[in-house]
């Protein structure tokens, strides 16, 4: 009875902790990325038909898998507010990351005090706060995965077909487990359960239906992502191709978000896996226990890397890092414990140098956390200035290669121009501004941005008869600057 009222209490005492700063961020805290407006918008679509009674499967099609969208709709009927909705269902998701963190790493190590300091790494990390905080697909998917793994591990392999199947439903990106999780199956059972893989394939079949009943093209959605990518590096042609400064920021952007600690032991532990098979010995059993988080660790890793280097990934950003420090903080806790126990004289090095990276990826993490905040406080400066001044049913428009100002105005997109269609030359820039009356010009230093390239003193603040400089929104605190301006074209 005792036991039992303690362990209570644990779970209690890890579930506030984890919950209190998670659910304070998705009430204060703004989103981390603009992506996370559009997810905001079709939830409150969603959720007015679901209202209406007029909802229908084709009104899952969109740019994006449905689940996390669909489940946020279905909360938004009780809370009535999309903003909302979608921020609290991944602060409940990123609750149950930390517990699942707890679980994991104490399966694989049966040692609970690496299992509560790998729960205090992830609830505590400021950049999964953040992410927690906003109405995105990223933890929510995490949570997915990590349920997924608990259930591998416990060798229910229904459950982890269930959990990836959802998964699969929130990122294309976990379709390759309808062939990772009969692998992990069939090395722990010499066996594959056919009801498991019929479970994971129903993701993708959902979705090429969903396509075709929508647009009558079951292929609708890879086409949609094949014109936003040519759009991506048409408006962005430094992104088309490597360069060592993009590679360089992408690299180490990686590194910090996913841990450098954490994929240092992710190698190790998976050297200790592939060193009998290269001497053709049996791998022991204490070491083929971490088999399986190392598959879903390495498969995500691939993943994201084999991305990149095609182009269907063109930027790094810190959530994509996200996904693999979560993944790799349990095989963290094995591969330090594992270290210790065959390199003893090892141990204190070991500790310290763990600490002094985690601490450092933390701080960095922590610092970028703020100057992100800084730099959407200064573009919701600009996105309310244009929100309160421009009208939206007139045929006037905004130029703006600035995506998060955009999505913060609440103004339609179709309101919105970007240097994808714009000329090249002064002139013809000008005479496009005038042929579709533009009324604002949002100038941000993009050096694909048409404005930057051609009429470079706009950063200034310079007044022209073209350029009245309206407002400067910037932060000291990792320098970022948005101007915003009103065109005045000559007449006829």
């Amino acid at each position: 009875m005792r036991h039992s009222t303690k362990q209570r209490s644990l779970w209690l005492t890890l579930f506030l902790i984890a919950a209190i700063p998670r659910l304070l961020g998705a009430l204060f805290l703004p989103n981390a990325f603009g992506d996370a407006y559009v997810y905001i918008r079709d939830i409150g679509v969603m959720s007015a038909k679901m209202c209406a009674g007029t909802f229908a499967m084709t009104d899952l099609y969109g740019f994006w898998l449905p689940l996390y969208q669909f489940l946020s709709a279905l909360i938004n009927i009780f809370v009535g507010n999309g903003f909302y909705a979608g921020k609290l269902v991944s602060a409940v998701f990123g609750v149950g990351v930390c517990l699942l963190i707890y679980s994991i790493t104490l399966r694989l190590t049966a040692h609970r005090t690496a299992a509560l300091l790998a729960f205090a790494l992830i609830a505590l990390n400021p950049l999964h706060i953040f992410y927690s905080a906003s109405a995105m697909t990223d933890v929510p998917h995490a949570f997915f995965l990590l349920a997924s793994l608990y259930f591998c591990l416990k060798e229910r392999w229904m459950l982890a077909a269930i959990f990836a199947a959802l998964a699969g439903l929130t990122r294309m990106e976990s379709w390759m487990f309808i062939a990772l999780i009969p692998a992990i199956q069939f090395f722990r059972e010499r066996r594959v359960s056919l009801a498991a893989v019929a479970v994971l394939a129903i993701p993708p079949l959902f979705w090429l239906y969903v396509s075709w009943k929508a647009t009558g093209n079951w292929l609708a959605g890879f086409v949609a992502r094949q014109e936003y990518h040519d759009w991506l590096f048409a408006a962005n042609p430094t992104l088309a191709h490597f360069s060592l400064p993009h590679i360089v920021r992408d690299g180490a952007t990686l590194l910090i978000s996913a841990d450098i600690a954490v994929l240092i032991a992710a190698f190790v532990a998976g050297w200790f896996v592939i060193k009998p098979l290269v001497r053709r010995a049996h791998i022991q059993e204490d070491v083929s226990a971490i088999v399986p988080a190392l598959i879903f660790f390495f498969a995500t890793l691939g993943m994201i890397v084999l991305a990149y280097l095609t182009g269907a990934m063109p930027i790094i950003f810190p959530r994509y890092g996200l996904i693999l420090f979560t993944l790799g903080i349990p095989i963290l806790g094995w591969t330090l414990l594992t270290m210790r126990k065959r390199h003893p004289q090892l141990e204190r090095r070991l500790l310290i140098s763990v600490v002094a990276i985690l601490a450092f990826d933390a701080s960095v993490q922590l610092v970028g956390s703020v100057g992100l905040l800084n730099q959407i406080s200064a573009q919701r400066a600009v996105a309310d200035y244009i929100r309160a001044h421009f009208q939206t049913k007139s045929n006037a428009r905004i130029f703006c290669d600035e995506g998060t100002v955009q999505a913060l105005s609440g103004i339609p997109p179709e309101k919105f121009l970007t240097s994808f269609d714009a000329p090249r030359d002064r002139e013809g820039f000008l005479n496009y501004l005038k042929e579709k009356n533009v009324e604002y010009l949002v100038f941000v230093s993009n050096q694909d941005s048409a404005p930057v390239r051609l009429f470079p003193d706009l950063e200034y603040g310079d007044y022209n008869q073209s350029f009245e400089p309206v407002m400067n929104s910037h932060t000291e605190f990792l320098y970022t600057s948005t101007w915003l301006y009103r065109v005045h074209t000559p007449g006829p």
